[in-house]
């Protein structure tokens, strides 16, 4: 199914529940667990560092980047200890990686394609209200292999749903929500949005499935409140940038709207 499983790690709430599901995962696999801790670089920035300054009003003297960087090291190291405790009180084979630079390329640089990459939806804010922009929608865009989005809380995978469209990437996703059904003893539910004849044999595989009409991206958000879904599988920004700056994205509509747990295919 997979080689390893990877966790963004930024100590934020949601980021611990991915760990949480990627632990789970590694004890049904017998998988390898890396936790990943990205030290933001912009965050030691003299520049932003006076810009915030300027926000929050306190005193700005050159030379407080080194303070920024012990500090975020400590963290860092809180973090991953943290992790490597509950990796070992899981019983899995936990290690952890830690670096500088831009998080969600040095995320995404130590993914596979054979890799699963766990996310908190919400990462931890350095300064509410003063963002560096979101680092698991620009993973999820660049990453080589599936990733797996956290919701804050932690749901047992009951029912788990395929948005399906006849394509390549909804019936890897159908395979996908096959195996969790091995493995978690789930309901698969498959939705189609559309036109009827993409549905086939890989659709009807599914405990239970739909075709409904309408907005894909609306119907899926309601389907998954109806069946009180747990997990949702679809494909990752299909459409390509250029079309979803025209017309909008199905995925980002429902990764906004849905407060559960997403798999997204690449």
């Amino acid at each position: 199914m997979f080689k390893r499983l990877l966790v963004g790690l930024d100590g934020s709430k949601s980021s611990w529940t991915a760990c949480e599901y990627a632990f789970d995962f590694a004890q049904k696999l017998n998988l390898p667990v890396v936790g990943i801790h990205i030290i933001d670089e912009r965050l030691m920035e003299e520049s932003f560092l006076e810009d915030l300054a300027g926000v929050l009003g306190f005193t700005f003297y050159y030379g407080v980047s080194s303070k920024v960087k012990e500090f975020l090291e400590s963290q860092a190291d809180l973090i991953l200890e943290e992790f490597l405790s509950l990796g070992r009180q899981k019983g899995v084979k936990a290690s952890s990686f830690q670096t500088v630079g831009i998080p969600h390329k040095e995320i995404v640089s130590q993914a596979d394609a054979e890799d699963l990459l766990f996310l908190g939806k919400k990462g931890k804010r350095p300064v509410e209200g003063f963002l560096l922009g979101s680092t698991a929608d620009t993973v999820v865009r660049s990453s080589p292999c599936p990733v797996f989005l956290s919701a804050e809380e932690k749901r047992d995978l009951k029912r788990v749903c395929v948005a399906y469209d006849g394509k390549e990437m909804s019936k890897k996703g159908m395979k996908m929500a096959l195996q969790i059904k091995d493995l978690f003893g789930s309901e698969i539910y498959a939705l189609h949005v559309g036109d009827e004849s993409m549905i086939d044999e890989v659709f009807k595989s599914a405990d239970h499935y739909e075709s409904l009409k309408g907005l894909p991206e609306e119907k899926i958000v309601e389907y998954c409140k109806e069946k009180e879904v747990d997990l949702l599988i679809m494909g990752a920004f299909s459409k390509g940038r250029f079309k979803e700056f025209l017309f909008g994205s199905i995925t980002s509509f429902v990764v906004h709207h849905l407060d559960i747990p997403m798999l997204l295919v690449k």
